[in-house]
């Protein structure tokens, strides 16, 4: 269950604040005095942090772990849109009118965010047009991304599905290792399934032709891609 983490001063707020790119803008004097509109909360792995169609009460800045945005087919398969990392915003719409949240976004591991009032936060970017620019910029990126997913769920097959989402992945996640490139978020495959947008079978095939091929492997729970120059070839061919 979410529960507010203890032991963090006012002044380690305004410092978390400094160290994100959507308050990097303010002054310290700015970040000090919008500190107490925030609250440091952690997340247990699988919890789901807000639902789709909730009423948008809280606005989240993921600062460790990794949530996914999702979205649910009619036939109730889940759809990842999005992995959001450190930074990232999560219940933009809270700060925006009273639009219903249009995902659910789950913990993929143990993560921590800080949370905001939507009202307060709609204060905030009033008061401060910098923060309000780039809260616009991260929600468009959002929608983009969200529109690029649908676009390749309609039109393209399963393999370049997937190969777009491990580049996708290993651009914004990746570690290079001696062996490949490894994505830091730990994907069962049923979150590659997901990512996707297609059924856990068909990705296991995909994955296991793949290892096969010496194109991925598996280590300790986190896929690492191999020939990383093979895979993107897979995700940019024509259709």
């Amino acid at each position: 269950m979410a529960h507010r983490t203890s032991g963090r001063s006012a002044d380690e707020i305004v410092a978390t604040l400094a160290d994100l790119s959507l308050f990097a803008s303010l002054t310290d004097g700015a970040r000090a005095s919008i500190a107490n509109r925030f609250e440091r909360i952690a997340f247990e792995r699988d919890e789901v942090i807000v639902f789709e169609g909730a009423p948008p009460d809280w606005l989240y800045v993921v600062l460790d772990g990794f949530v996914k945005l999702v979205k649910h087919s009619d036939d109730g398969r889940e759809i990842i849109l999005h992995v959001a990392t450190r930074g990232d915003m999560i219940g933009g719409v809270s700060a925006f009118g009273r639009r219903p949240h249009p995902f659910t976004a789950q913990a993929m591991v143990p993560s921590v965010a800080l949370r905001a009032a939507g009202p307060d936060f709609a204060a905030l970017m009033k008061d401060h047009p910098d923060v309000a620019s780039q809260t616009v910029t991260l929600l468009i990126d959002e929608l983009t991304e969200a529109h690029e997913t649908a676009k390749s769920l309609a039109t393209e097959r399963v393999e370049r599905r997937i190969a777009r989402q491990l580049v996708k992945l290993t651009t914004k996640l990746g570690r290079p290792t001696p062996g490949g490139v490894e994505i830091a978020v730990p994907l069962a495959r049923q979150d590659v399934a997901d990512l996707a947008g297609t059924t856990v079978e068909s990705a296991i095939r995909v994955l296991s032709r793949w290892r096969r091929a010496g194109l991925v492997r598996t280590v300790d729970g986190r896929l690492v891609v191999e020939d990383m120059a093979r895979v993107r070839a897979l995700a940019e061919e024509p259709l």
